[in-house]
């Protein structure tokens, strides 16, 4: 039987795990070639938090938008269901994990980003570039759906030359000067890039 993925991508109401909110998130099962099942949901506000103004200007989310939501604790609970059994794939997945292991924590997972990384370590990483390079489309970018549907691309194109290449990737996180790592989820493997003197 073939590994079973879910891909997420969350939108927050900022870049702090301790303190910003999460106000959508999306997540589509996949077997690494066909599409299995999707989960999408906004995400309640508690009271009195509302979205800054520079987050909806980036992801075109507001704050009334999220009016009759679920809060955060169940649309947690609603994704821990839906990827139960899967190894969790997200783009920069220290910033998703950090945010859902306040609900539950998975042992399996991939990070794009470091995927990226691993395969093509001296192009840049972001998801918006990734796409460009492999010619991925990428429409409405910081919307989470979006970001998971390229994601999801990213991840076959890249999954396929790391495996041919015998690439560790599987919970394999990348530290960088560039981009510290803020949360480290259990069981990762963390790889120190220094940066290059000139």
């Amino acid at each position: 039987m073939s590994e079973i993925f879910t891909v997420i991508d969350l939108e927050t109401t900022g870049l702090d795990h301790e303190k910003d909110h999460i106000t959508q998130i999306a997540a589509i099962r996949t077997d690494g070639t066909r599409e299995i099942g999707r989960f999408q949901t906004f995400v309640s506000l508690p009271n009195g938090v509302v979205i800054p103004p520079e987050i909806t200007e980036l992801t075109g989310i507001k704050t009334e938008d999220l009016d009759g939501a679920p809060t955060e604790w169940d649309a947690l609970l609603a994704l821990e269901a839906f990827a139960y059994g899967t190894v969790i794939v997200a783009h920069n997945a220290p910033f998703d994990l950090a945010f859902i292991s306040r609900v539950f924590t998975t042992t399996r997972f991939v990070c794009t980003r470091a995927l990226s990384k691993l395969v093509e370590p001296r192009e840049s990483a972001s998801l918006k570039d990734v796409c460009a390079r492999h010619g991925i489309e990428l429409n409405g970018h910081h919307r989470a759906m979006n970001d998971v549907e390229a994601t999801v691309r990213v991840f076959e194109v890249l999954r396929s030359v790391a495996e041919v290449r015998r690439i560790l990737y599987q919970n394999v996180l990348i530290d960088s000067d560039e981009r510290p790592l803020r949360y480290v989820p259990p069981h990762a493997i963390v790889r120190t890039i220094k940066k290059e003197a000139f």
